[in-house]
């Protein structure tokens, strides 16, 4: 622009001195000087329109600044989205997080006010089971052992991540308890692929035990005839999966939906749903559990059908060194 203004003036200059002195000159000179005006008149005339033409031209390629501006703001807002769903994704992965650690807290709570004094539980235990020996009543002794090992396990052990062999250890002490509550009601069934290298896989403490009391409690005290909960463990490539199953008394679809959605969100069930299958809030718990653990990826299926039975589906990534969850 600077260098524009500076040709017109040079321009005007021109035609401004030319045109003073064919306005005093006379005669030939007069006539020559008006010539040279008239030619120099036409060139800058010429000069200006081939300027225009050009910025004519440059202005053409320039983009539409109307839909420049409307990409511009579209870019924005679709920037501000992002960042705005950036933010509550991670103000749901802390919100998570912190749900799950006071739900890990009231565990302890809850476990720390049931022992009361841990050693005073686990002698009297100890007399029990002494004092069945030296009567000869092997299945109180059994029994007393087996609810030592529970306590000791649930409540005095501090580990929260456990190996695969240390968790079915805890589930064989707790069937046996509970079968001496109901009789030798409920069988127990298990089956390992490769127990050499699964038992040694790491798990939360206390995943499996939940599930199974579920199984006995909402889906096989009420049924009569056989009674069975089955526990088979594989793994993949980089995958553990648990499947704890029963064949109780199932539940209805609607009843499903309702212990999923709590299963994921810990919302309260309907008095249906607790008295079918629980209320959920132990599915809850430890799915919510092993994801803290191991990631959003993982966690617990749920499958049932009304008469059939119930199936619980654990998934999890091989792990063996304690160091990498901590």
């Amino acid at each position: 622009m600077k260098k524009l203004s500076q040709k017109i003036t040079v321009y005007l200059a021109g035609g401004i001195l030319l045109g003073g002195l064919a306005v005093v000159t006379t005669g030939i000179a007069h006539r020559g000087l008006l010539i040279c005006w008239l030619l120099y008149t036409l060139a800058g005339v010429f000069d200006m329109l081939l300027l225009t033409r050009r910025l004519e031209a440059a202005v053409e390629k320039l983009p539409d600044m109307e839909a420049f501006c409307q990409e511009a703001s579209g870019c924005r807002e679709a920037t501000i989205q992002k960042l705005a769903e950036g933010m509550q994704k991670m103000d749901q992965n802390t919100r998570e997080r912190y749900s799950a650690k006071v739900m890990d807290k009231q565990s302890r709570l809850n476990a720390l006010q049931s022992q009361i004094n841990p050693h005073f539980l686990y002698n009297t235990l100890e007399c029990i089971r002494s004092e069945a020996i030296l009567c000869h009543n092997e299945s109180i002794a059994n029994m007393a052992k087996s609810l030592a090992s529970f306590f000791r396990y649930s409540i005095s052990r501090k580990d929260n991540i456990v190996t695969i062999l240390d968790e079915i250890g805890n589930i064989k002490n707790y069937f046996l308890i509970q079968n001496y509550r109901f009789e030798n009601k409920f069988q127990f069934e298990l089956k390992v692929e490769d127990e050499a290298s699964v038992y040694r896989y790491l798990i939360p403490k206390m995943t499996i035990q939940p599930i199974v009391e579920n199984s006995i409690f909402h889906g096989l005290e009420t049924k009569s005839g056989e009674c069975t909960v089955s526990i088979q463990i594989a793994a993949t490539e980089d995958k553990v999966i648990l499947n704890i199953s029963d064949n109780g008394i199932g539940m209805s679809r609607q009843t499903l939906e309702t212990l999923r959605n709590n299963m994921e969100n810990g919302q309260e069930t309907s008095s249906d749903a607790s008295s079918a299958h629980g209320n959920g809030i132990a599915l809850y718990n430890v799915n919510q559990r092993i994801r803290l653990a191991f990631g959003a990826d993982y966690g617990l299926q749920l499958y049932s059908t009304e008469g059939v039975g119930t199936d619980v589906e654990i998934v999890m990534p091989i792990v063996t060194n304690p160091d990498l969850l901590k």
